[in-house]
């Protein structure tokens, strides 16, 4: 295999880093368009009773092409798979402190809520053991009489 087909194989593998980047990138466009159309539709609805408005008009122009970029955004991730992907919420400031938690902090965290998970079950497992003896209890008296 020579090495420029080695490069574009690479490159057109759609589980790279590089085209999920990409994706990303597209998909944040795609957001940004939506919502200019999502304050263009708010608008016209806000207007849409004034004087020289029409409510259908608002209805047909503003609210077709917000459902159509929708359509075509929730198209893009169900192709691309991007939607699939757990984003970490974006921080209100986009400093350079806001730093992504390390797979370290990822796993504590999971062991942690694996944990409480756990521990939870085992609380109604105990409680289900109690209400089966109970009513093994009641059953065993009722037949005694």
């Amino acid at each position: 295999m020579s090495q420029s087909s080695l490069h574009d194989s690479i490159h057109t593998d759609p589980n790279s880093p590089e085209v999920l980047k990409q994706n990303v990138h597209i998909a944040l466009d795609h957001v940004v368009r939506i919502q200019s159309l999502a304050r263009n539709c708010l608008h016209g609805i806000q207007s849409a009773y004034q004087g020289g408005n029409s409510p259908a008009h608002t209805t047909g122009k503003y609210l077709a092409t917000l459902m159509q970029a929708l359509g075509t955004l929730a198209e893009f991730f169900r192709q691309t798979g991007v939607g699939a992907y757990p984003m970490p919420p974006v921080p209100e400031s986009q400093s350079a402190s806001s730093v992504p938690p390390t797979e370290q902090q990822l796993i504590d965290t999971t062991a942690r809520e694996v944990q409480v998970l756990y521990e939870r079950l085992k609380c109604i497992q105990e409680s289900n053991t109690i209400a089966v003896n109970l009513l093994g209890a009641a059953d065993t008296i009722s037949r005694a009489r």
